[in-house]
């Protein structure tokens, strides 16, 4: 957050009144990786099976899949992760979050960061 405040940003995605693209990792937000067997997971790292593109569309599997909706909505996070003010525009690892609890969808345990309430930052635009 601190480098997109040097950058002129707010850290919520914008710099100067332009969209930009935020920080943090993605895991099945934006992508998704494909196996060589052909087993569709939200990352990599993420070994979290959400269809095959043997029985299945690789963008039908990613829009309607129960498991990429999950991640890609913020209010379902959970634990520390679940009450933080920019879990909108982190991003956070899902597969560290993943490998140390089990749940994708909890706190990534290397993020030090206290939140300080339950409700997502606004964005004030004019």
């Amino acid at each position: 957050m601190d480098r997109a405040a040097r950058a002129g940003g707010n850290g919520a995605g914008h710099a100067g009144g332009h969209a930009r693209p935020g920080f943090g990792i993605w895991d099945g937000n934006g992508i998704m990786f494909i196996s060589h067997t052909g087993q569709i997971c939200p990352a990599g790292f993420l070994p979290l099976i959400a269809g095959s593109v043997r029985r299945g569309h690789p963008v039908e599997i990613y829009r309607k899949s129960r498991l990429f909706n999950a991640l890609r909505n913020p209010d379902g996070f959970t634990g520390k992760r679940g009450r933080c003010e920019y879990r909108k525009v982190c991003g956070g690892s899902r597969a560290r979050a993943f490998a140390a609890t089990g749940d994708p969808l909890e706190s990534a345990p290397l993020c030090t960061y206290q939140p300080v309430g339950r409700f997502p930052m606004a964005i004030v635009r004019n």
